[in-house]
């Protein structure tokens, strides 16, 4: 008998930048851009680029390979699609570390 097979549990939110992000409709919408102590910023796009500024609470969990949301596309359109880029100082944009909170909220995993 062999053991299942599954990636890393991540440490922290800050080890999920550049990770996938999924709604609940399982669609893809991008990656995590940057982080803060209450929002993801996920990045969709490299031409026409798209940033949604989601609240941590509409964050279902991790699955090991992907981030869930639990929002539609359709309501993340909507509702949190902003035209900025993260700013450095307010948010924790990988390469570019000036943001440091020592308070994240939990990282929900799903088994």
């Amino acid at each position: 008998m062999t053991a299942p097979t599954s990636s890393p549990q991540p440490k922290s939110w800050i080890e999920l930048i550049n990770e996938s992000v999924h709604t609940s409709d399982d669609i893809d919408i991008g990656d995590i851009d940057a982080i803060s102590r209450d929002f993801i910023v996920v990045k969709r796009g490299f031409v026409n680029v798209h940033h949604y500024y989601i609240p941590i609470s509409r964050v279902d969990g991790w699955d090991g390979n992907v981030l869930w949301l639990k929002l539609t596309e359709s309501e993340l359109k909507a509702n949190y699609e902003r035209d900025n880029t993260p700013d450095p100082l307010q948010y924790y944009v990988k390469d570019y570390a000036y943001y440091n909170s020592l308070h994240y909220p939990e990282l929900i995993t799903f088994p």
